[in-house]
């Protein structure tokens, strides 16, 4: 059953211009012919990658290729007013980290970096790293497309985690551990950047937490509770916008 008033909402990565005519991809033909069954003078919703959205019509559909035509544009920033950067320990199940992606994503990091523990690279020298950051990013673009977020966030290449703590930057550096005596609402206001660290299944050892914490980030604490690794980030990121971003 068709939605009253519903408009399809696509990724074009070009820049776009009103008036012009554009030629959809062939994912994006695929999914507006096959999946939503859009017929000819349809109005799409466009985003790619800036604060405006574009709205357009499908002029001409055959077999092979669909024209559309932007009449219109708007500006509608939906970005949170923190900026954050999660570094997530790569999980062994796929599962897991792709979940872990979508839901930050949809909850307003900015930017994601997977990271890569001293195990889980020993055990895994040959994964094709390429293919998985292709498959993250195309997680990125689809739930964007959902959440309707115009910004695509930044799926970074994994590195060590080490590397990563200690990269110079002037963000909030923050360390979830559930044995701190401090809480977000003891963070100083007002706070624009922030750096979160998510272990894997298994966690961080004390040693480890010791030492990410030797790199100057600040452990606190989300409860007395043990997170999974797939519901940490999700529950960080949301603490993060009640205190400090747009969730009220």
């Amino acid at each position: 059953m068709k939605i009253k008033n519903y408009i399809p909402r696509i990724y074009m990565k070009e820049n776009l211009n009103v008036n012009q005519m554009y030629i959809l991809s062939r994912d994006n033909m695929h999914y507006l012919k096959k999946v939503l069954r859009i017929n000819n003078e349809n109005t799409l919703e466009i985003f790619n990658n800036t604060n405006y959205i574009f709205f357009a019509k499908m002029i001409h559909i055959s077999h092979k290729i669909v024209h559309i035509k932007i009449f219109s544009k708007k500006l509608k920033n939906l970005e949170s007013p923190i900026h954050i950067h999660l570094g997530q320990v790569i999980s062994k199940n796929d599962k897991k980290m792709d979940f872990t992606i979508q839901k930050a994503i949809e909850m307003g990091v900015n930017i994601i970096t997977p990271l890569l523990s001293e195990t889980y690279y020993l055990k895994n020298k040959n994964l094709n790293i390429t293919h998985k950051i292709q498959r993250w990013k195309k997680i990125a673009i689809s739930t964007c497309q959902q959440c309707k977020r115009n910004i695509i966030p930044e799926i970074r290449y994994p590195i060590n985690i080490h590397s990563w703590c200690q990269e110079p930057n002037n963000h909030t550096k923050i360390i979830f551990h559930p044995q701190s005596s401090m809480t977000i609402h003891e963070l100083d206001n007002p706070i624009k950047y922030i750096r979160i660290i998510i272990g894997s299944e298994k966690g961080f050892l004390q040693n480890e937490i010791q030492k990410i914490i030797q790199y100057g980030f600040t452990a606190i604490r989300l409860g007395p509770r043990i997170l999974r690794t797939e519901t940490a980030a999700l529950v960080a990121i949301t603490a993060l916008q009640v205190k400090f971003g747009d969730l009220k």
